[in-house]
């Protein structure tokens, strides 16, 4: 199998993957809609049913945002490049912005870093998990327009090669 069969492969199958995390960060999103913008105090009050939806909007933001950052637009670049050589992930950002596969590197890294935040939850500081989640919640469309566009992208490429 070439290293484009793999990238081909592998670019399908995190599509997939995400899609799924898609579809389920849609629905803990609708179920969050009267919950945001969300105070300390909600939070530290929050039922086993609110926390769920949290959790979930939280996990599979998270697991989107990792499918796509080691999978997909690795192998997009790759894809796109028909060079299998790796590269910095910056490098890969930069060559997928110029594509206009991505946005901007600076939305991609914006939410990375918000993961990040999100990933490194404190229970000492309540202020800061709120301002994050808020975030999250205010800017995922932004998030899942960016998903979006990165595999429309890729189903718009295969399907030209037809």
């Amino acid at each position: 199998m070439t290293f484009m069969e793999v990238a081909e492969k592998t670019i399908q199958s995190a599509v997939a993957e995400c899609d799924k995390h898609l579809d389920r960060i849609r629905k803990a999103w609708q179920r969050l809609e009267n919950t945001f913008p969300l105070t300390a105090e909600q939070l530290d009050k929050a039922d086993d049913v609110l926390v769920e939806h949290i959790d979930q909007f939280v996990y599979r933001f998270t697991k989107l945002q990792d499918a796509m950052g080691t999978r997909l637009l690795p192998m997009l670049h790759t894809y796109l490049e028909e060079n299998d050589r790796p590269l910095p992930f910056l490098d890969v950002l930069g060559t997928l912005e110029k594509y206009q596969v991505i946005p901007s590197l600076m939305e991609w890294q914006f939410f990375r870093n918000l993961r990040n935040t999100l990933a490194h939850e404190y229970p000492e500081d309540t202020g800061q998990t709120v301002q994050a989640l808020n975030t999250l919640y205010e800017q995922w469309p932004c998030m899942e327009a960016m998903y979006v566009h990165v595999r429309g992208f890729y189903l718009a490429r295969q399907t030209h090669e037809l």
